[in-house]
């Protein structure tokens, strides 16, 4: 069985369709979603669709879903992401607003068969709801006190990395292929699918082969001059759009 876990989608509509598309290439019809659904790009209401749409074995509340649906305030964001904040929000039916309202922050996966268990979270597992970023293995050690299952997916930074917990150390670091030691814990982050941060554009995603043990990241092109021409017809600030070129 393999599954595919989504993050920090942003409302970003070519990128998510390029990744779903590249998963069901795969034969995957499972998915994981660990939040920011919405947020600086200009399709909000239509990548809340497709997600809602999938077989989804678990997702969580991100800060920009939080903020969309009026659970928390823009306290922290910086200008542009207020604005794009502000635009979502007025974006979003009453329906809407209340389905990201009531999103777990994080949430246990357990599947019988193979027998896996792992947890999802958009940020940290020691405070799922103030939004700490992990980028290093001090912050990766802070959240993995609070891990309970082996394996933890995380968001919220846009670069994807992973941490591996032994019983000597915590090491971590870019990725491409993670193979899961039984003795150990991990941590992964799975970059995000509608606006990466890591200087590389392609749209972010991992897939999780519950028999090998294995989560495999992958970069998927798409149209990112389509996303970037909706951002400035929307109103949304420019550097929403040329931000996605350089996948920063």
């Amino acid at each position: 069985m393999k599954i595919a876990v989504l993050a920090d989608i942003h409302s970003n509509l070519e990128a998510l369709h390029a990744v779903l598309s590249h998963a069901r290439a795969q034969g995957i019809t499972k998915f994981v979603c660990l939040g920011d659904v919405v947020g600086y790009n200009a399709n909000p209401h239509e990548c809340m669709e497709e997600v809602r749409s999938l077989d989804l074995l678990g997702i969580v509340m991100g800060n920009h879903d939080a903020v969309a649906c009026g659970q928390q305030s823009l306290y922290g964001f910086n200008p542009y992401a207020a604005q794009a904040a502000e635009w979502t929000r007025n974006q979003l039916s009453d329906e809407e607003q209340t389905w990201l309202a009531g999103l777990p922050y994080k949430q246990d996966i357990l599947i019988d068969s193979p027998m896996t268990r792992f947890s999802i979270v958009h940020a940290s597992l020691n405070r799922p709801d103030s939004w700490e970023y992990v980028f290093d293995t001090h912050e990766a050690d802070v959240s993995m006190q609070f891990q309970w299952m082996p394996l933890c997916f995380i968001g919220h930074t846009h670069s994807p990395l992973a941490f591996e917990r032994s019983l000597i150390e915590t090491i971590g670091g870019a990725y491409d292929v993670v193979r899961l030691n039984p003795d150990h814990k991990y941590l992964v982050n799975c970059g995000s699918v509608g606006q990466p941060r890591d200087r590389d554009p392609r749209a972010a995603y991992v897939t999780y082969d519950l028999d090998k043990g294995a989560i495999q990241l992958h970069r998927v092109t798409y149209d990112v001059a389509a996303a970037q021409k909706k951002i400035l017809a929307a109103g949304l600030p420019e550097y929403c759009a040329t931000r996605l070129a350089a996948g920063r």
